[in-house]
């Protein structure tokens, strides 16, 4: 029995209804030819997606290690040494708990906030009243805050077969179901997110799984969650070498089926702004992918920190098997075999990557000789898989360059001490009060014993960070003055400081958590005081350098190779030295932040200088059973728009602008049209698409739009405007439907 899983959701309200739309209608031209999006994610305000990929072998066959398809903990089966009556061997099944336990243990040690599994079981066969899925047994181990999707996979011995397709279905791919005792559901791809999913959408590869092929058929799986900007997606591709190998196809139709299945991804993947894609793409040959290395960051390009691998193993694999003799008591046993290593699986992103591991520790390196394993045959069939050996797959993790995980606006306002996605929070001590007139809000320090302190750590200064503030020192002062710190036992892990001895900007690592001043430190002389001025410093653990930047620009670059974490307080307004505080800041501070990352000197002048796409770009949205969700939809395939419907004729946009400098007023600007008429409604610049609100350096803004048509579906971007600058980037295009009258 086969029937799909492509809508198992798990604790997430009903997916939205995908229809129809564009047809022939094309996006009025004004609305594409304008200046194009954000899609190098330079502003800055979206979360770090902490996600993994991993290939879990869930539903491989083979009872031993020398039969066809197997892979540790498969349907979580162990010999318990026992014999039935007649002899044979007697199994306890465990169930699919056993791998879930190995996924939920990677997201917790690895603090992840999504993953994407392929070779998983989702959902519930029909009739069965045994066994479990996979994302059942996750979702029973992770916080209810979770939710899942998935996709089917259709195997070769279950031929696909073309669902029917109407202007109101999504259009999903058929599973086969998942193969017991202890297993039920379909066989799928999944995609499971420490958030709500809004929306989902798959595109189904269509390759043939009959004529004795080896592979599956499958598709790419999307999902949005509420509040972030990126999208994900996920997939697994069939390469069909052996079928090349073993006669049934010819080389350059094995290669037309697998490039067919790129071709697919990228022009899902494209479409998105914002996307990070994981999957098992069955090749180690870069140049067969070379298209998704052209639109996206693959993870594992590079090292992150000292002594870290770059393209590590992602697959392990047995070859040049000898078996034992097929007519002695070992037969179906290895006497021997070679271990090797490939990298078939791969994370990528439309963003770079704050760091990237593969977690080859979760790997299946057992030893499964009859050396070390002498049951471990086709008759006693107890191979015992080593306790962290999950899958032949290792999972590959990676954090994208996400908003600053510390960003306190310091301008008075209900928010000034907290904000950013690391949840941080500062009290003020001392005396130190708001001044709003000065550069649009701003705390004033008195360099005596003024701060605002957080009791724990904003970043790990033995790994790679970012930080920065605005500054203004007092002209009087003569002391030395140290804007931000990070306290260790006896000494500041890191330290963002005016020097009075030469009047100069610094940044400084000291090398040890010791007493004394040994201080690896980039100085930039010409520090003016009296002026805001704009500092950030730079750590790049993998190159062992700190740099610092005065208004957007690289003035100096140290080495710092001694690398210790600085785990106490996070402090604006003084630094600790020999266990003391230590040269209380005088003078005006504003927008301090910390990002978990090393800006790249564009990154950086761009930052602290000019104006950037909005993000956070919102519609309400309304679901088939009248629940809201937020959503900037977009188009995914040749059969319809998966766009989401709206509650109103007239909904409200939203958007999050923000300007390099926290004294400027900033709005946004819409352009909205409608998809179904190829009428423009509104065009950037005109008195109409202005926001309804204006804000002091960042915030968000809205613009409730004109009554609209029953029915029509509407595109619309956003921009960020203020007195001067009209020609800033314009975000990328985002999708919704009307509700029908």
């Amino acid at each position: 029995m086969r029937r799909s899983a492509a809508t198992w959701l798990r604790r997430v309200a009903p997916a939205l209804v995908a229809v129809a739309l564009l047809g022939a209608h094309a996006v009025p031209a004004a609305a594409v030819t304008t200046t194009p999006g954000d899609a190098a994610g330079n502003a800055y305000t979206r979360d770090s997606v902490r996600a993994a990929t991993w290939n879990m072998c869930g539903e491989a066959g083979g009872e031993y290690a020398s039969a066809p398809g197997y892979c540790p903990w498969r349907n979580g089966k162990t010999n318990t040494g026992q014999k039935d009556p007649a002899g044979n061997p007697i199994y306890e099944y465990l169930g699919p708990e056993k791998k879930m336990k190995g996924v939920a243990k990677l997201i917790n040690e690895r603090n992840l906030n999504a993953v994407m599994l392929q070779e998983v079981c989702a959902g519930t066969t029909a009739g069965d009243t045994a066994g479990s899925s996979h994302l059942d047994e996750l979702a029973a181990l992770l916080p209810d805050d979770w939710t899942f999707a998935s996709a089917g996979v259709t195997r070769p011995d279950e031929p696909y077969e073309e669902p029917e397709r109407s202007e109101v279905e999504l259009i999903d791919q058929e599973g086969s179901d998942c193969r017991g005792p202890a297993l039920t559901g379909t066989l799928s791809i999944a995609i499971a997110v420490k958030g709500q999913i809004t929306w989902k959408t798959e595109k189904a590869f269509h390759t043939p799984v009959d004529a004795g092929l080896s592979m599956n058929s499958g598709s790419v799986l999307c999902v949005e969650v509420a509040g972030w900007e990126s999208h994900l997606c996920t997939t697994h591709i069939s390469n069909f070498d052996k079928d090349e190998q073993e006669g049934r196809l010819d080389q350059g139709k094995a290669k037309e089926l697998y490039d067919q299945q790129i071709a697919t991804t990228a022009d899902v993947v494209r479409k998105f702004p914002s996307v990070v894609l994981g999957g098992d793409f069955n090749t180690g040959n870069r140049d067969r992918i070379q298209t998704l290395y052209s639109l996206m960051a693959e993870c594992d390009q590079r090292s992150y920190l000292p002594g870290d691998a770059a393209n590590e193993t992602t697959k392990f694999n047995r070859t040049n098997e000898t078996l034992a003799d097929p007519n002695g008591p070992d037969a179906g046993g290895y006497e021997s075999y070679d271990d090797t290593e490939s990298k078939i699986d791969y994370l990528f992103s439309t963003g770079g990557f704050t760091g990237c591991d593969s977690a080859t520790e979760y790997g299946d390196r057992t030893n499964y000789r009859l050396t070390a394993q002498p049951q471990c045959t086709m008759a006693a069939k107890n191979c015992v898989a080593g306790d962290e050996a999950y899958s032949d797959h290792t999972p590959v993790y990676g954090y994208t360059q996400g908003g600053p995980t510390l960003s306190w606006k310091l301008d008075g306002s209900a928010d000034a001490t907290s904000g950013g996605s690391g949840g941080h929070t500062g009290v003020r001590t001392g005396g130190a009060d708001w001044v709003p007139a000065e550069h649009g809000g701003a705390l004033l320090l008195d360099g005596s014993d003024d701060t605002v302190t957080q009791s724990g750590p904003a970043v790990n200064t033995a790994q790679s960070f970012t930080v920065s503030a605005w500054i203004k020192v007092d002209p009087l002062t003569t002391a030395t003055s140290a804007v931000l710190s990070q306290d260790g036992e006896r000494i500041s892990g890191m330290i963002l400081w005016y020097n009075a001895t030469d009047s100069s900007w610094r940044f400084g690592m000291p090398r040890a958590d010791a007493d004394g001043w040994s201080v690896d430190q980039a100085v930039a002389p010409g520090a003016v005081k009296g002026e805001w001025t704009r500092l950030t410093g730079v750590y790049d653990a993998a190159a062992g350098t700190i740099s610092l930047f005065v208004n957007g620009s690289k003035k100096a670059t140290s080495a710092h190779t001694a690398r210790w974490s600085a785990s106490k307080s996070f402090v604006v307004g003084r630094d600790l030295v020999n266990g003391a505080h230590n040269a209380h800041f005088k003078g005006h501070v504003q927008r301090v932040e910390a990002f978990a990352y090393p800006m790249r000197d564009d990154q950086v002048a761009s930052y602290a200088g000019s104006m950037t796409a909005p993000t956070g770009k919102k519609t309400a949205l309304q679901g088939p059973e009248g629940e809201l969700s937020q959503g900037c939809h977009v188009s995914l395939d040749e059969f319809g728009n998966d766009f989401g419907t709206t509650g109103s004729l007239t909904p409200t946009l939203t958007a999050k602008v923000r300007h390099p400098d926290p004294s400027k007023d900033v709005w946004a600007e819409f352009s909205l049209w409608d998809n179904t008429s190829s009428t423009q409604i509104l065009t950037l610049g005109t008195p109409g698409s202005r926001s309804l609100t204006t804000v002091k350096g960042q915030g968000t803004v809205s613009l409730t739009v004109p009554a609209l048509t029953p029915g029509h579906s509407y595109g619309w971007r956003v921009r960020t405007a203020d007195q001067t600058t009209n020609d800033t980037p314009v975000s990328a295009n985002c999708h919704f439907r009307a509700p029908a009258a």
